[in-house]
């Protein structure tokens, strides 16, 4: 296989992601900050990580599939 091929996508026949709570179906970044403690961080030191996600932009709930 070509490491450069293209595969063409259709978007307008992909199925929409709706808020489990509203049925809205635009949704915003919105950030996770995970605690890192000192025993588990690479520098040995408490450390903050933010994880990218989405919330809905109506009601701000976040869809369980975006936890996973």
């Amino acid at each position: 296989m070509d490491i450069n091929q293209h595969i063409k996508i259709d978007l307008q026949n992909a199925e929409d992601v709706e808020c489990d709570e509203c049925a809205n179906t635009y949704f915003v970044p919105a950030f996770l900050i995970k605690k890192i403690s000192a025993l588990m961080s690479p520098t040995g030191q408490e450390m903050m990580a933010p994880v990218q996600n989405f919330q809905c932009s109506k009601c701000g709930h976040v869809n369980e599939q975006f936890l996973k």
